[in-house]
């Protein structure tokens, strides 16, 4: 056989393995890996003091598939528990009472039961299934029941979810679970509740939100998203410190309230003016983003589960049925 020829036989046997595997990861997951954000326009930036909002959108957003936690939560079609009397401060158990798949959104705080907890990945559940989804805790000083099942009222801080997502992966890496460094967790929140001179008995990070409520007014007052925003990537001064996209515009508006306070949170203690971020440099992130993604071998439910991971950048992204539907990354914080 020719040189020629056995060169065209071995490009037709990896064209055919190729194929092979991406079905096995699900095709269209992986075809979006390798283009997480093609068709992705960042909008006109908004700007107050030492924070710029960059809203994005898709140029053919299409409807989410699913139901967001928080909203079946308020509708009756999702239980958020502890996995039983007992409890386990890295566990909670989630039902998903719905007829679609429930969208679980790392960095969402999880209210009630024996304490407060954060979600560390974003997990999508099936339909009628109850699963144990990873969890940190943010209210060190309480473990007893105040209500037997947990409401959706809040989003961490990017700053905490930042070192909570790198802890995470380093656990994974080696073998573990999706666990935090709960120590590190706990420090963080005591660093947030100092900032804003907030007092806790719990040592709840709940607590500084309550106590920054009109400081973070006046961020809410300047920031209003255009109808078509699916997401956000945020700066604080010039840098950028993180994004949450997510695959369809009525996704981001039911997370918004929360999302937006929690990073107004990372940006209050500084009411200087500083000039506002660049879309150059929103840019450069995106592209630093897509750059450092690598898929992970199995998500925790359902779709395609991806890592980002670089220098000075973490974050995590999942893919279901060739969409996006959540990707969280935080660069260092200033």
């Amino acid at each position: 056989m020719s040189a020629k020829r056995v060169r065209s036989k071995l490009a037709k046997e990896e064209s055919r393995e190729s194929a092979v595997a991406e079905t096995r990861q699900g095709g269209s997951g992986a075809a979006t890996q390798r283009n997480l954000f093609a068709g992705l326009c960042i909008g006109k930036p908004l700007h107050h003091h030492n924070l710029t909002v960059f809203p994005l959108s898709w140029a053919h957003p299409h409807d989410a598939p699913y139901i967001l936690l928080g909203t079946a939560i308020e509708a009756g079609q999702a239980v958020v528990e502890e996995v039983n009397e007992a409890g386990s401060v890295p566990s909670l158990a989630v039902t998903n009472k719905a007829d679609r798949p429930l969208l679980v959104p790392e960095g969402e705080i999880l209210i009630g039961a024996k304490q407060n907890r954060v979600l560390n990945v974003t997990v999508l559940v099936a339909a009628g299934v109850k699963f144990i989804v990873p969890v940190s805790c943010v209210e060190a000083g309480r473990w007893r029941y105040r209500s037997r099942h947990f409401e959706s009222m809040f989003c961490a801080p990017p700053s905490l979810r930042n070192k909570k997502m790198k802890a995470v992966q380093r656990n994974r890496a080696e073998g573990g679970r999706a666990e935090s460094d709960q120590g590190e967790v706990w420090d963080e929140v005591q660093v947030c509740l100092n900032k804003v001179a907030a007092r806790s008995e719990t040592a709840s990070l709940t607590d500084g939100f309550l106590a920054s409520e009109k400081r973070l007014a006046e961020y809410r007052q300047q920031f209003s998203l255009p109808e078509e925003a699916a997401g956000i990537l945020v700066a604080k001064e010039t840098h950028v410190i993180g994004m949450d996209l997510f695959g369809s515009p009525t996704t981001l508006k039911a997370m918004w309230n929360r999302l937006r306070d929690a990073y107004f949170f990372d940006a209050l203690g500084d009411n200087r003016k500083h000039r506002a971020a660049s879309r150059k440099s929103a840019q450069a992130f995106l592209d630093r983003v897509a750059a450092s993604v690598r898929p992970r071998p199995a998500a925790l439910g359902l779709g395609d589960e991806l890592d980002i991971a670089g220098d000075h950048l973490v974050g995590g992204a999942l893919i279901y049925a060739g969409h996006v539907c959540h990707v969280a990354a935080f660069g260092d914080t200033v």
